[in-house]
């Protein structure tokens, strides 16, 4: 989406001591209401789907709201970059009216403290109310965090703080100025990458998004430990240069070189240690194929048809409601990193599903961490939904009130996953830890509520063994849910192909097998051994094959191209019901445990 930045005024109630677009006063040929709309016209001509208006502080002019407006035609998305310490209900409603659709509010830091980087008294307190007032009035809000020196210290207090406030915040935006009126406002590479981190995880506790914003940049290589900041990237080709920015030796290694334009200029002054990128891994976090909008488009809805020998039954939607998420599981094949899809595509992904009679999936990354998620649910109940499932960690279910609301709107099921039976394997796989106790009492919750419990297990090398245990758990816990069974898959770029991550299928076996077995005698059902991310038929125990080897898989039974099989599989009577094995486990450990069957009885169909 193509973005372009009007200027409406230099001057501004605030003076932030590192500011350099504030001008004590105005210049009448910049600020003429006739220029600004010139601006806007211009913007609008070359293409720009998305129009931001900056400053100075834009709410200073009187006609802020025609301007929005005049901005906003056809279709455009409109933001506004404002303090906010000016707007009252009043004129939050005028700029709702007119069409703004997000309001880009700066904090520098969280209380009194930001009064005095602002030199503004009471400028903190005004502008939370009016970030309540634009709340109220439906217009979207983000917070910018500007990363300067004065508030390295203060930064990572900002999540918290707006995640516990009234008004409703749609996400974080990282900026990082690398010039200032006086050079030593601005920090060092090395000092910003330690504040982003720690802004990171501030975040990723409260569960709200964050990202970097495009406009001032800083390259991956500032950080030591690439993998803590990956989720803030969305590198392409298209971003390979910019003005401002320059390559020095050590990009001609780096991984991403291709998609960086280079470190700010500022930066090459500094004494300060760089990381090139050098594990491909990494190199594929940071990057989307496209643009971000495009990668939104295709992954936030998918629509699975269901399988069967009659090729009957309801179709399921699966509407990913945001990208980010509250754990950091290695295997995760969602694009974490990815900013949430516009409110109006999830709508309406959710009413096509439930017009259709489908199953909605909601689903995230996290999708408990939409504010939403109960209006959703409501939404596809109403639309004539056969059901709706949440799929979530539950580490926020565990908040009565919010499992209350969304049972209340409708919600039939859940699919929780919970990766190990202790705190030290569940934490070590998701890398998140504390939250194996959180997931726990979401699960708690869950059962008084009334909810029917699936909850996945994902077998991967650091849990392969922990099966058996596992089950004991959740019959002793919840000993009404259902057990999802699968295999850590390498199907997509963000999901590492390592042994250090994916077992061999013959590892998993004798602790599969047992915890089979002792499922069996506690009651419990176990799924899934016949989805994608299953077992190929023939390696699925011969005592529970008839239970998980499902109807045929239609289409060409390869996963349109993800999917590979052996010599063994020509003549297998599994055939037609069996994906075989990925192309990444191919490539990590070959086809040679799989077997050709004679016959295979299935549940409902003939030997």
């Amino acid at each position: 989406m193509r973005t372009e930045r009007v200027i409406t005024n230099e001057t501004c109630n605030q003076n932030c001591w590192f500011c350099s677009a504030r001008r004590p006063v105005e210049q009448p040929e910049l600020v003429a209401r006739s220029a600004v709309r010139a601006r806007i016209d211009r913007a609008l001509a070359a293409g720009a789907r998305e129009i931001v208006l900056t400053g100075g502080e834009p709410t200073l002019r009187s006609d802020i709201a025609d301007l929005v407006r005049r901005a906003a035609r056809d279709g455009t998305r409109v933001v506004l970059e404002t303090n906010a310490a000016l707007i009252d209900a009043e004129r939050a409603a005028a700029l709702a009216a007119a069409g703004l659709h997000t309001a880009r509010v700066q904090l520098v830091a969280w209380g009194d403290a930001a009064d005095e980087i602002t030199r503004d008294p009471g400028g903190f307190a005004a502008t939370l109310a009016g970030m309540r007032a634009l709340s109220d009035a439906g217009i979207a809000i983000e917070v910018s965090l500007p990363v300067v020196r004065r508030n390295l210290a203060l930064l990572a207090a900002v999540p918290g703080g707006v995640a516990a406030g009234d008004a409703k915040v749609s996400g974080l935006v990282l900026v990082v100025p690398t010039s200032a009126p006086l050079a030593d406002e601005c920090a060092s590479p090395s000092e910003i990458a330690t504040c982003i981190e720690a802004v990171a995880a501030a975040a990723r506790r409260v569960g709200l998004p964050l990202r970097l914003d495009a406009a001032t940049f800083v390259p991956p290589c500032i950080f030591e430990k690439g993998e803590r900041v990956a989720h803030l990237y969305a590198l392409n080709r298209g971003n390979q240069s910019r003005p401002g920015f320059a390559k020095v030796e050590a990009c001609a290694a780096c991984r991403v070189e291709d998609r960086c334009p280079g470190l700010p200029e500022a930066f090459l002054d500094h004494r300060d240690r760089f990381y090139p990128i050098s594990s491909d891994r990494l190199r594929r976090r940071l990057t989307v194929v496209s643009t971000v909008e495009e990668q939104v488009a295709r992954e936030y809805l998918t629509r699975d048809e269901p399988r069967g020998d009659s090729g009957q039954g309801v179709a399921e939607y699966i509407v990913r409601v945001n990208f980010h998420c509250n754990q950091s599981c290695e295997f995760c094949f969602v694009s974490t990193h990815l900013p949430p899809p516009a409110e109006a595509a999830v709508r309406a992904a959710i009413a096509e599903a439930g017009r259709q009679a489908a199953v909605v999936i909601l689903s995230g990354g996290e999708p408990t961490l939409n504010p939403r998620l109960a209006e959703y649910v409501r939404l596809a109940k109403g639309e004539g939904a056969s059901s709706v499932e949440l799929q979530s960690n539950a580490i926020r279910l565990g908040d009565a009130a919010l499992t209350a609301s969304l049972v209340e709107a409708g919600l039939d099921r859940a699919m929780i996953s919970l990766h190990g039976s202790t705190a030290a394997i569940s934490d070590a796989v998701t890398g998140a830890p504390g939250t194996f106790d959180s997931t726990v009492r979401g699960l708690d919750e869950l059962a008084r509520a009334g909810v029917q419990v699936r909850i996945n297990f994902v077998f991967c090398e650091g849990n392969r063994r922990d099966f058996p245990n596992f089950v004991e758990l959740v019959a002793a816990r919840w000993p009404r849910a259902m057990i999802v069974f699968s295999f850590v898959g390498s199907h997509t770029d963000v999901v590492p192909r390592t042994t250090e991550l994916i077992p061999r299928f013959s590892d998993i076996m004798p602790s599969l097998t047992e915890g089979l077995a002792r499922a069996r005698t506690a009651g419990l059902t176990v799924l899934g051994f016949d989805s994608m991310c299953g077992l190929p038929a023939c390696l699925v125990p011969e005592a529970e094959r008839s239970g998980f080897v499902g109807g045929p898989i239609g289409g060409d039974g390869d996963g349109s191209g993800e999917f590979v099989k052996g010599e063994q599989c020509v003549g297998c009577a599994a055939a037609q019901r069996c994906y075989g094995v990925r192309r990444g486990y191919a490539e990590l450990y070959g086809t040679g445990e799989l077997r050709r069957l004679s016959e295979v009885a299935v549940e409902g169909a003939p030997a």
